[in-house]
């Protein structure tokens, strides 16, 4: 099983609020089934620009430092260009569109056969096929 966990999910891990979901990363870690979507891992590293810019505090910076050493982030490969137009296409045919990073990151999964890990359950029903679960409960 591989697991690709949403920019929500590592945000709320790096910051320690999720002690189940942060249980559940470290399980998938070790059996090597956790991946990081280089999408992510973008959101992340702006999350932790804009802490360091604002509150002064490069916490989050060397967490997410961490995290790039811990788990390798998963470039996005030719596959994904066909996962990418499908979702989009569907989701703006069906007028349900999500937002443009959430559909690069769904698109991503799709692509890895990956389930994605995610408190936004709502917005990513809506990808036909995606593999959905929610570890932070």
């Amino acid at each position: 099983m591989i697991y690709l966990p949403d920019t929500n999910a590592f945000s709320a891990h790096l910051r320690g609020k999720a002690p189940a979901l942060s249980a559940r990363m470290k399980t998938a870690a070790e059996a090597g089934e956790l991946r990081l979507s280089v999408m992510v891992l973008a959101e992340l590293e702006f999350g932790a620009r804009k802490a360091e810019r604002t509150l002064g505090t490069s916490r989050f910076v060397e967490r997410v430092k961490m995290l790039k050493r811990a788990v390798e982030p998963e470039t996005i490969g030719m596959e994904f260009c066909a996962a990418y137009a499908l979702v989009r296409d569907t989701l703006e045919a069906a007028g349900q569109k999500i937002g443009d990073r959430d559909t690069i990151i769904a698109a991503h999964a799709l692509s890895l056969g990956a389930t994605l890990i995610t408190a936004n359950v709502d917005e990513f029903r809506r990808v036909p096929g995606l593999k959905l679960e929610n570890w932070a409960n």
